[in-house]
C-alpha cells in the first residue's frame, strides 16, 4: 500500500534585482523562494502578496506567470507527506511595508549561482532556471 499525500497549493516568486541577485528566504530548513501555501478562498496571486509581506516585509508586483510545477515533500519524522502544487511568478519588490511577520524567515539576496545551489526545493530551482541569469 502506498503513502497518502496531502495536496497543498502554493505560490512562489522569483525576484531579481538590477544586479541579477535573487531574493530568497533563509529559514531553519534552508533557503527557499519567497512564497508559500494558498489559504482557502485565496487566489494564487493573493497568496503570493500575503506570503511576500509575511516573509520579507515587502509588497511585490507580479510581472508574469512563469509556470506550474509540483514536488512531493516528505517529512517522516513529523508524519507529514505533501504534494506541493505551485504556481511560480516573476516579481519585483515595490516597497518595504515593515519588518517581516515570520521571525524564522530572513530575506537575503544571493547571486544566481548561489541561489540555485542553495535552494532546497528542486521545483524552486526549476523556476529560477526558467527565468535565467539575465
Amino acid at each position: 500500500m502506498g503513502q497518502s499525500y496531502t495536496v497543498q497549493d502554493c505560490a512562489y516568486a522569483v525576484i531579481k534585482d538590477d544586479q541579477g541577485r535573487v531574493a530568497v528566504a533563509k529559514t531553519p530548513k534552508g533557503v527557499v523562494l519567497i512564497g508559500g501555501g494558498v489559504e482557502p478562498g485565496e487566489s494564487e496571486r493573493d497568496a503570493l502578496h500575503r506570503e511576500a509581506y509575511e516573509e520579507s516585509g515587502y509588497r511585490v508586483r507580479i510581472l508574469s506567470r512563469i509556470g506550474f510545477a509540483s514536488q512531493y515533500i516528505n517529512n517522516p519524522g513529523k508524519g507529514r507527506y505533501r504534494l506541493k502544487r505551485a504556481t511560480f511568478f516573476q516579481c519585483e519588490m515595490v516597497e518595504c511595508l515593515g519588518p517581516p511577520l515570520e521571525d524564522d524567515h530572513e530575506l537575503i539576496w544571493l547571486s544566481y549561482d548561489d541561489a540555485h545551489s542553495q535552494l532546497i526545493r528542486l521545483f524552486h530551482q526549476w523556476a529560477l532556471e526558467v527565468v535565467g541569469k539575465g
